[in-house]
Protein backbone atom coordinates (compact mmCIF):
# COMPACT_ATOMS: atom_id res chain seq x y z
CA UNK A 1 0.00 0.00 0.00
CA UNK A 2 0.83 3.99 -0.98
CA UNK A 3 2.47 5.48 1.90
CA UNK A 4 -0.24 7.93 2.88
CA UNK A 5 2.17 10.75 3.77
CA UNK A 6 3.16 10.95 0.25
CA UNK A 7 1.46 12.82 -2.92
CA UNK A 8 0.77 11.55 -6.17
CA UNK A 9 2.35 14.54 -7.55
CA UNK A 10 5.42 15.37 -4.90
CA UNK A 11 5.84 18.98 -6.25
CA UNK A 12 2.25 19.57 -4.98
CA UNK A 13 1.90 20.50 -1.48
CA UNK A 14 -1.00 18.41 -0.60
CA UNK A 15 -2.04 15.89 2.44
CA UNK A 16 -3.49 12.94 1.84
CA UNK A 17 -6.45 10.94 3.94
CA UNK A 18 -5.67 7.49 3.69
CA UNK A 19 -9.49 6.85 4.86
CA UNK A 20 -9.56 2.67 3.64
CA UNK A 21 -7.75 4.19 0.69
CA UNK A 22 -9.04 3.42 -2.55
CA UNK A 23 -7.36 5.30 -5.44
CA UNK A 24 -4.20 3.53 -5.08
CA UNK A 25 -4.99 0.72 -2.21
CA UNK A 26 -3.53 -2.44 -1.60
CA UNK A 27 -6.36 -4.40 -1.93
CA UNK A 28 -5.58 -6.17 1.05
CA UNK A 29 -7.11 -3.33 2.78
CA UNK A 30 -10.57 -4.20 0.81
CA UNK A 31 -10.00 -7.77 2.01
CA UNK A 32 -10.18 -6.46 5.66
CA UNK A 33 -13.06 -4.48 4.89
CA UNK A 34 -14.61 -6.95 2.92
CA UNK A 35 -14.26 -9.34 5.90
CA UNK A 36 -15.87 -7.23 8.13
CA UNK A 37 -12.23 -6.97 10.04
CA UNK A 38 -11.09 -3.10 9.36
CA UNK A 39 -11.91 -1.88 12.35
CA UNK A 40 -9.97 -4.72 14.31
CA UNK A 41 -7.17 -5.06 12.59
CA UNK A 42 -3.89 -2.76 11.92
CA UNK A 43 -3.34 -1.18 8.40
CA UNK A 44 -0.08 -2.58 7.38
CA UNK A 45 2.07 -0.29 5.68
CA UNK A 46 3.78 -2.41 2.79
CA UNK A 47 6.81 -0.48 1.28
CA UNK A 48 7.03 -0.84 -2.36
CA UNK A 49 8.96 -3.71 -3.86
CA UNK A 50 10.29 -3.83 -7.38
CA UNK A 51 7.49 -5.68 -8.64
CA UNK A 52 5.97 -6.65 -12.28
CA UNK A 53 2.59 -6.34 -12.23
CA UNK A 54 -0.60 -7.18 -14.72
CA UNK A 55 -3.26 -4.32 -15.11
CA UNK A 56 -6.61 -4.67 -16.48
CA UNK A 57 -8.84 -1.80 -17.62
CA UNK A 58 -12.00 -3.17 -17.24
CA UNK A 59 -14.64 -1.57 -19.79
CA UNK A 60 -17.76 -2.67 -21.10
CA UNK A 61 -17.01 -3.51 -24.54
CA UNK A 62 -13.25 -4.07 -24.07
CA UNK A 63 -10.96 -5.50 -21.87
CA UNK A 64 -6.87 -3.64 -22.09
CA UNK A 65 -4.52 -5.44 -19.92
CA UNK A 66 -1.01 -4.57 -20.04
CA UNK A 67 2.31 -6.10 -17.90
CA UNK A 68 4.60 -3.46 -17.12
CA UNK A 69 7.51 -2.52 -13.71
CA UNK A 70 7.25 1.08 -12.34
CA UNK A 71 10.11 1.13 -9.93
CA UNK A 72 12.13 4.38 -8.98
CA UNK A 73 10.22 6.77 -11.63
CA UNK A 74 10.94 4.50 -14.01
CA UNK A 75 8.39 2.92 -16.28
CA UNK A 76 8.17 -0.14 -18.23
CA UNK A 77 5.61 -1.71 -20.26
CA UNK A 78 6.27 -5.40 -21.44
CA UNK A 79 2.94 -6.62 -23.20
CA UNK A 80 -0.30 -4.88 -24.31
CA UNK A 81 -2.81 -7.05 -25.03
CA UNK A 82 -6.84 -5.52 -25.78
CA UNK A 83 -9.90 -8.36 -25.95
CA UNK A 84 -14.01 -8.04 -26.45
CA UNK A 85 -15.86 -7.95 -23.15
CA UNK A 86 -17.87 -11.05 -22.68
CA UNK A 87 -21.21 -9.63 -23.63
CA UNK A 88 -23.00 -7.93 -20.53
CA UNK A 89 -20.49 -9.39 -18.06
CA UNK A 90 -19.46 -5.64 -17.14
CA UNK A 91 -22.13 -2.96 -16.65
CA UNK A 92 -21.31 0.47 -15.81
CA UNK A 93 -18.33 -0.51 -14.18
CA UNK A 94 -19.77 -3.53 -11.99
CA UNK A 95 -18.81 -7.21 -12.67
CA UNK A 96 -22.66 -9.06 -13.94
CA UNK A 97 -21.01 -12.10 -15.04
CA UNK A 98 -18.03 -13.56 -13.24
CA UNK A 99 -17.84 -16.60 -14.76
CA UNK A 100 -18.03 -15.87 -18.53
CA UNK A 101 -15.40 -12.87 -17.47
CA UNK A 102 -13.15 -15.74 -15.85
CA UNK A 103 -12.93 -18.05 -18.33
CA UNK A 104 -12.33 -15.31 -21.36
CA UNK A 105 -8.91 -13.67 -18.99
CA UNK A 106 -8.07 -17.19 -17.97
CA UNK A 107 -7.59 -18.18 -21.49
CA UNK A 108 -6.30 -14.77 -22.07
CA UNK A 109 -3.53 -14.91 -20.25
CA UNK A 110 -2.43 -18.68 -20.91
CA UNK A 111 -2.21 -17.58 -24.82
CA UNK A 112 -0.21 -14.63 -23.88
CA UNK A 113 2.35 -16.84 -21.64
CA UNK A 114 1.76 -14.32 -18.43
CA UNK A 115 2.99 -15.22 -15.26
CA UNK A 116 3.12 -12.15 -13.52
CA UNK A 117 0.46 -12.63 -9.95
CA UNK A 118 0.10 -8.96 -8.29
CA UNK A 119 -2.71 -7.77 -10.41
CA UNK A 120 -4.71 -4.18 -10.81
CA UNK A 121 -8.14 -3.40 -11.57
CA UNK A 122 -8.97 -0.24 -12.79
CA UNK A 123 -12.39 1.16 -13.99
CA UNK A 124 -15.28 3.84 -14.01
CA UNK A 125 -18.47 3.65 -13.18
CA UNK A 126 -21.06 6.59 -12.28
CA UNK A 127 -21.86 4.16 -9.18
CA UNK A 128 -18.53 5.97 -7.78
CA UNK A 129 -19.29 9.16 -5.99
CA UNK A 130 -16.47 12.02 -6.33
CA UNK A 131 -17.74 15.18 -4.20
CA UNK A 132 -15.41 18.45 -2.87
CA UNK A 133 -16.44 19.08 0.72
CA UNK A 134 -15.39 21.75 2.81
CA UNK A 135 -15.02 21.04 6.58
CA UNK A 136 -13.04 22.71 9.76
CA UNK A 137 -9.60 22.14 10.11
CA UNK A 138 -8.50 19.41 12.43
CA UNK A 139 -5.65 17.39 13.60
CA UNK A 140 -4.84 14.63 11.29
CA UNK A 141 -6.06 11.74 13.40
CA UNK A 142 -10.12 13.41 13.47
CA UNK A 143 -9.81 13.79 9.83
CA UNK A 144 -11.61 10.60 8.99
CA UNK A 145 -14.43 11.06 11.48
CA UNK A 146 -15.03 14.69 10.25
CA UNK A 147 -14.70 13.65 6.88
CA UNK A 148 -17.33 10.83 7.20
CA UNK A 149 -19.98 12.65 9.56
CA UNK A 150 -19.67 15.69 6.46
CA UNK A 151 -19.81 13.57 3.35
CA UNK A 152 -23.30 11.65 5.23
CA UNK A 153 -24.89 15.48 5.18
CA UNK A 154 -23.72 15.92 1.32
CA UNK A 155 -25.00 12.47 0.19
CA UNK A 156 -28.08 10.25 1.38
CA UNK A 157 -25.88 6.66 1.64
CA UNK A 158 -25.04 3.99 3.36
CA UNK A 159 -21.51 4.52 4.35
CA UNK A 160 -20.84 1.01 5.64
CA UNK A 161 -21.31 0.04 1.60
CA UNK A 162 -18.60 2.27 0.06
CA UNK A 163 -14.84 2.41 0.81
CA UNK A 164 -13.56 6.32 1.14
CA UNK A 165 -10.89 8.29 0.10
CA UNK A 166 -10.22 11.73 0.33
CA UNK A 167 -7.85 14.25 -0.89
CA UNK A 168 -7.05 18.23 0.67
CA UNK A 169 -7.37 20.08 -2.50
CA UNK A 170 -6.25 23.37 -0.27
CA UNK A 171 -6.33 25.12 3.37
CA UNK A 172 -8.04 28.60 3.58
CA UNK A 173 -9.66 31.07 5.58
CA UNK A 174 -13.14 31.84 5.31
CA UNK A 175 -14.97 34.60 7.26
CA UNK A 176 -11.97 34.02 9.87
CA UNK A 177 -12.20 30.25 10.13
CA UNK A 178 -9.66 28.03 8.77
CA UNK A 179 -11.15 25.44 6.34
CA UNK A 180 -10.14 22.60 4.17
CA UNK A 181 -11.37 21.86 0.99
CA UNK A 182 -11.62 17.81 0.44
CA UNK A 183 -12.08 15.59 -2.77
CA UNK A 184 -14.19 12.95 -1.34
CA UNK A 185 -14.51 9.01 -3.46
CA UNK A 186 -17.35 7.15 -2.27
CA UNK A 187 -16.20 3.39 -4.04
CA UNK A 188 -19.07 1.26 -3.93
CA UNK A 189 -17.82 -2.29 -1.93
CA UNK A 190 -19.66 -4.22 -3.63
CA UNK A 191 -17.89 -3.49 -7.23
CA UNK A 192 -14.54 -3.58 -5.22
CA UNK A 193 -15.70 -7.28 -4.17
CA UNK A 194 -16.27 -8.15 -7.77
CA UNK A 195 -12.98 -7.25 -8.72
CA UNK A 196 -11.44 -9.20 -5.88
CA UNK A 197 -12.92 -11.90 -5.86
CA UNK A 198 -11.92 -12.08 -10.08
CA UNK A 199 -8.36 -12.02 -8.86
CA UNK A 200 -8.58 -14.72 -6.57
CA UNK A 201 -10.47 -16.82 -9.04
CA UNK A 202 -7.49 -16.33 -11.89
CA UNK A 203 -5.26 -17.28 -9.07
CA UNK A 204 -3.99 -13.99 -9.09
CA UNK A 205 -2.77 -11.62 -5.91
CA UNK A 206 -5.25 -8.21 -5.86
CA UNK A 207 -2.56 -5.75 -5.31
CA UNK A 208 -4.71 -2.23 -6.33
CA UNK A 209 -7.46 -1.04 -7.28
CA UNK A 210 -7.89 2.31 -9.07
CA UNK A 211 -10.34 4.75 -10.77
CA UNK A 212 -9.91 5.58 -14.66
CA UNK A 213 -9.32 9.59 -13.96
CA UNK A 214 -6.90 8.92 -11.33
CA UNK A 215 -4.54 6.24 -13.52
CA UNK A 216 -4.82 8.99 -16.26
CA UNK A 217 -3.80 11.52 -14.03
CA UNK A 218 -0.82 9.66 -13.15
CA UNK A 219 -0.42 9.44 -16.89
CA UNK A 220 -0.35 12.78 -17.76
CA UNK A 221 1.77 13.52 -14.96
CA UNK A 222 4.29 11.10 -15.91
CA UNK A 223 4.59 12.00 -19.61
CA UNK A 224 4.14 15.81 -18.77
CA UNK A 225 1.34 16.11 -21.03
CA UNK A 226 -0.74 19.25 -19.28
CA UNK A 227 2.87 21.46 -18.92
CA UNK A 228 2.74 22.45 -22.89
CA UNK A 229 -0.71 23.44 -22.33
CA UNK A 230 -1.01 25.25 -19.02
CA UNK A 231 0.16 29.07 -19.11
CA UNK A 232 -1.62 30.28 -16.50
CA UNK A 233 -2.95 28.75 -13.47
CA UNK A 234 -6.36 29.33 -14.78
CA UNK A 235 -6.26 27.12 -17.55
CA UNK A 236 -7.01 23.61 -17.69
CA UNK A 237 -6.92 20.67 -19.87
CA UNK A 238 -10.29 18.48 -20.30
CA UNK A 239 -9.39 14.10 -21.41
CA UNK A 240 -12.62 12.88 -22.69
CA UNK A 241 -12.56 9.01 -23.05
CA UNK A 242 -15.27 8.22 -25.43
CA UNK A 243 -15.63 5.02 -24.91
CA UNK A 244 -18.46 2.05 -25.73
CA UNK A 245 -20.74 3.20 -22.55
CA UNK A 246 -19.95 5.82 -21.43
CA UNK A 247 -18.23 9.38 -22.21
CA UNK A 248 -15.88 10.17 -19.37
CA UNK A 249 -15.01 13.91 -18.78
CA UNK A 250 -12.02 14.83 -16.63
CA UNK A 251 -10.38 18.16 -16.19
CA UNK A 252 -6.89 18.56 -14.78
CA UNK A 253 -5.59 21.96 -13.43
CA UNK A 254 -2.29 22.49 -11.94
CA UNK A 255 -1.41 18.23 -12.82
CA UNK A 256 -4.18 17.62 -10.56
CA UNK A 257 -7.77 15.99 -11.18
CA UNK A 258 -10.18 19.05 -10.54
CA UNK A 259 -13.33 18.02 -12.10
CA UNK A 260 -15.15 14.15 -13.51
CA UNK A 261 -18.59 14.15 -14.94
CA UNK A 262 -19.58 10.21 -16.93
CA UNK A 263 -21.97 11.08 -19.61
CA UNK A 264 -24.28 7.77 -20.16
CA UNK A 265 -23.99 8.12 -23.96
CA UNK A 266 -21.65 6.15 -26.11
CA UNK A 267 -19.65 4.55 -29.18
CA UNK A 268 -22.19 1.37 -28.80
CA UNK A 269 -25.29 4.17 -29.74
CA UNK A 270 -23.08 4.03 -33.52
CA UNK A 271 -22.59 0.56 -33.41
CA UNK A 272 -26.34 -0.20 -33.11
CA UNK A 273 -27.19 2.30 -35.76
CA UNK A 274 -24.63 0.54 -38.06
CA UNK A 275 -26.19 -2.71 -37.66
CA UNK A 276 -29.73 -1.25 -37.93
CA UNK A 277 -29.19 0.82 -40.85
CA UNK A 278 -26.55 -1.47 -42.95
CA UNK A 279 -27.39 -4.82 -41.75
CA UNK A 280 -23.60 -5.67 -39.95
CA UNK A 281 -22.80 -8.04 -38.13
CA UNK A 282 -20.93 -6.71 -34.33
CA UNK A 283 -18.04 -8.35 -35.55
CA UNK A 284 -18.30 -6.56 -39.05
CA UNK A 285 -18.84 -3.06 -37.46
CA UNK A 286 -15.53 -1.25 -36.47
CA UNK A 287 -14.12 -2.34 -39.63
CA UNK A 288 -16.91 -0.90 -41.16
CA UNK A 289 -16.76 2.33 -38.44
CA UNK A 290 -13.04 3.15 -39.55
CA UNK A 291 -13.66 2.83 -43.01
CA UNK A 292 -16.84 4.40 -44.22
CA UNK A 293 -17.34 7.03 -41.63
CA UNK A 294 -15.94 10.17 -42.13
CA UNK A 295 -17.54 13.27 -39.87
CA UNK A 296 -16.39 15.97 -42.64
CA UNK A 297 -18.03 14.49 -45.56
CA UNK A 298 -21.35 16.23 -45.10
CA UNK A 299 -23.47 14.50 -47.79
CA UNK A 300 -23.18 11.20 -46.63
CA UNK A 301 -26.35 9.92 -45.14
CA UNK A 302 -24.47 7.03 -43.08
CA UNK A 303 -22.11 10.30 -41.93
CA UNK A 304 -25.41 12.04 -41.46
CA UNK A 305 -26.66 9.76 -38.90
CA UNK A 306 -23.65 9.48 -37.06
CA UNK A 307 -23.14 13.32 -36.77
CA UNK A 308 -26.45 13.48 -35.27
CA UNK A 309 -25.76 10.68 -32.62
CA UNK A 310 -22.26 13.08 -31.76
CA UNK A 311 -24.04 16.07 -31.47
CA UNK A 312 -25.99 14.78 -28.70
CA UNK A 313 -22.35 13.96 -27.06
CA UNK A 314 -21.19 17.32 -27.46
CA UNK A 315 -24.09 19.33 -26.72
CA UNK A 316 -24.14 17.19 -23.49
CA UNK A 317 -19.81 17.74 -23.16
CA UNK A 318 -20.25 21.84 -23.43
CA UNK A 319 -22.56 21.91 -20.88
CA UNK A 320 -20.38 19.93 -18.58
CA UNK A 321 -17.80 22.29 -19.39
CA UNK A 322 -19.81 25.59 -18.89
CA UNK A 323 -20.81 24.05 -15.34
CA UNK A 324 -17.23 23.95 -14.77
CA UNK A 325 -16.28 27.32 -15.79
CA UNK A 326 -19.55 28.68 -14.29
CA UNK A 327 -17.97 26.81 -10.90
CA UNK A 328 -15.16 28.61 -10.53
CA UNK A 329 -14.82 32.37 -12.29
CA UNK A 330 -11.93 32.67 -14.51
CA UNK A 331 -11.61 28.72 -15.09
CA UNK A 332 -11.12 28.49 -19.05
CA UNK A 333 -10.48 24.88 -20.62
CA UNK A 334 -8.06 25.60 -23.79
CA UNK A 335 -7.25 22.09 -24.98
CA UNK A 336 -9.65 18.94 -25.42
CA UNK A 337 -7.78 15.85 -25.41
CA UNK A 338 -9.96 12.73 -26.51
CA UNK A 339 -9.07 9.01 -26.61
CA UNK A 340 -11.09 5.74 -26.69
CA UNK A 341 -12.59 3.79 -29.33
CA UNK A 342 -15.05 6.29 -30.88
CA UNK A 343 -12.33 9.28 -31.08
CA UNK A 344 -11.00 7.04 -33.77
CA UNK A 345 -14.05 7.77 -36.20
CA UNK A 346 -12.30 10.24 -39.18
CA UNK A 347 -12.60 13.73 -38.51
CA UNK A 348 -13.66 13.52 -34.76
CA UNK A 349 -11.26 16.06 -33.74
CA UNK A 350 -12.10 18.85 -36.26
CA UNK A 351 -15.61 18.56 -35.88
CA UNK A 352 -15.85 18.45 -31.84
CA UNK A 353 -13.39 21.52 -32.60
CA UNK A 354 -15.71 23.41 -34.63
CA UNK A 355 -18.73 22.54 -31.81
CA UNK A 356 -17.05 23.26 -29.06
CA UNK A 357 -14.68 25.99 -30.00
CA UNK A 358 -11.60 24.56 -28.18
CA UNK A 359 -8.78 23.10 -29.61
CA UNK A 360 -9.51 19.50 -29.59
CA UNK A 361 -7.07 16.41 -30.81
CA UNK A 362 -6.02 13.12 -30.09
CA UNK A 363 -2.86 13.42 -28.83
CA UNK A 364 0.64 11.82 -30.20
CA UNK A 365 0.76 10.26 -27.01
CA UNK A 366 5.04 9.16 -26.61
CA UNK A 367 6.52 6.60 -25.14
CA UNK A 368 10.08 8.52 -24.78
CA UNK A 369 8.51 8.88 -20.89
CA UNK A 370 8.84 5.24 -20.53
CA UNK A 371 10.04 2.03 -21.86
CA UNK A 372 8.51 -0.34 -23.94
CA UNK A 373 9.01 -3.48 -25.13
CA UNK A 374 6.63 -2.65 -28.08
CA UNK A 375 7.27 0.56 -29.74
CA UNK A 376 5.08 -0.06 -32.86
CA UNK A 377 2.03 -0.35 -31.06
CA UNK A 378 -0.74 3.06 -30.18
CA UNK A 379 -0.90 3.19 -26.51
CA UNK A 380 -4.19 6.10 -26.72
CA UNK A 381 -6.03 2.75 -25.98
CA UNK A 382 -3.95 1.95 -23.13
CA UNK A 383 -3.71 5.14 -20.84
CA UNK A 384 -6.36 4.31 -18.22
CA UNK A 385 -3.84 0.67 -17.67
CA UNK A 386 -0.84 2.24 -18.02
CA UNK A 387 -1.61 4.85 -15.70
CA UNK A 388 -2.83 2.42 -13.29
CA UNK A 389 1.03 0.32 -12.85
CA UNK A 390 2.29 3.62 -11.93
CA UNK A 391 2.31 3.41 -7.86
CA UNK A 392 4.00 5.94 -5.52
CA UNK A 393 6.39 5.09 -2.38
Amino acid sequence: MENKNKELNPKKNKRKIDIKAIMNMDLGIVKQKLLKNLKNTKQTNLSLKKRKVIAFDMGSSTIKIVEGLYYKNSLTIDKYIKIPTPKDAIVDGEIKKEVELHKKLSQVLKENGIKTKDAICTTNSSLIINREIMIPKVEEEEMETVVRYEIQQYLPINLEDYILQGTILEELEVDGVKKLNVRVIAYPEKVARGYYNLLLKLELKPYALDVNYNAVNKFINLIGITKEYENNTNEAVAFIDLGASTIDVNIYKNNQLDFTRIIKDCGNEIDEMLRESNGLKSNEVEKFKNSNIDLSEEFEPINIKTRAIVDEWIEKIEKIIQFYKNRNKGNEINNIIIFGGSSKIKGMEKYMTDRLGIMTEIKGLSKIAFKSNDDGKPIDDYINAIGSVIRHE
